[in-house]
């Protein structure tokens, strides 16, 4: 989530809400815990008091929601829109969302301006880039994987900062997420219009700035190589 103070804007990007529901639909008998993502959206709204929560797309998982679904994400966003103004840009993944939540008080929209920045969901990039504006996008899920000291592999969300450009991680608690250390897809990367890439990866507690994208993926890799060897390094030998 990223947090414009000067205008008590959340930016959210692909909230995913209704994820657990979906997934019983298509035959995956997980537990429903979207519960969380509930509460990490209530956290924002008590911690900040927001006067507009911005989704970058991926607002919902999945079209045709099951009845509780469908009740627990109306629920969720109109209690959202009772203290704030709730403005959903569309992703891939919401292409029946006017169909199915339309008649909620929320402003769904391809992209949306303010003269400062431009919101988008990052699926589809042929768009007009403005001048002096910030674009925000979503969409890939972007995360750098590490490795503790016993060697346990785990994906930081990770934000990544550019002179026009701002890609958010995922917000939903079940993104498998994308490790940039794999390269950024050629169309993406080309947003960044030749800056330096700043990456600053999110814990759920901290936010840690790591500098540059090259660099980060530098330090990273350094430390997932001595996390293995220290997890696999023999003790010393016993005598008899």
């Amino acid at each position: 989530m990223l947090w414009i103070p000067a205008e008590r804007t959340a930016v959210i990007a692909d909230a995913h809400l209704g994820y657990s529901w979906a997934q019983r639909r298509r035959g995956e008998l997980g537990p429903i815990a979207d519960s969380r993502a509930l509460a990490k959206l209530r956290a924002v709204r008590d911690q900040l008091a927001p006067a507009r929560f911005l989704f970058l797309g991926d607002l919902v998982h999945a079209p045709r929601p099951c009845a509780p679904e469908r009740e627990w994400i109306e629920s969720t966003l109109l209690e959202l829109a009772r203290d704030a103004e709730v403005i959903a840009v569309r992703g891939n993944h919401d292409r029946a969302f006017a169909r199915d939540f339309g008649h909620l008080p929320i402003h769904h929209c391809q992209t949306w301006t303010n003269g400062h920045i431009t919101a988008a969901h990052g699926d589809k990039l042929a768009f007009a880039w403005p001048e002096g504006e910030t674009v925000l996008l979503g969409h890939l899920h972007p995360v750098i994987s590490v490795q503790d000291a016993s060697g346990a592999a785990h994906k930081l969300p990770a934000f990544l900062v550019g002179t026009r450009c701002i890609l958010l991680p995922a917000f939903s608690p079940f993104a498998r997420g994308y490790d940039v250390g794999s390269g950024l897809p050629a169309e993406l990367a080309n947003c960044f219009n030749g800056s330096e890439i700043q990456v600053f990866a999110a814990s759920g507690k901290r936010v840690a700035a790591l500098g540059t994208l090259q660099r980060a993926l530098e330090i990273v890799w350094a430390e997932n190589a001595n996390a293995a060897f220290r997890f696999r390094r023999p003790g010393p030998k016993r005598s008899a």
